[in-house]
């Protein structure tokens, strides 16, 4: 399993139309629920919907990067 995939999930719980998870994440998410293995990647890649309240998942999304210090990996 991804790391912190657990957190994320309980975090945006209410703003899933928000984003789309793509990559080796979502591949880890599709086989580990057809009981298939995979090597899991230590990253979670994605893609943002810019929807009405976009402002309010932003906000929720920014909190979440500083709560856990993620950096960007370029």
């Amino acid at each position: 399993m991804v790391p912190g995939i657990g957190s994320f999930r309980e975090k945006f719980k209410d703003y899933t139309d928000y984003y789309t998870i793509i990559g080796g994440t979502a591949c880890d998410i599709l086989l580990s629920e057809a009981d298939l293995p995979f090597r899991a990647t230590k990253d979670i890649d994605m893609i943002l919907i810019m929807e009405d309240n976009f402002p309010e998942f932003a906000s929720i999304f920014w909190e979440y990067i500083k709560e856990g210090s993620y950096k960007c990996g370029w």
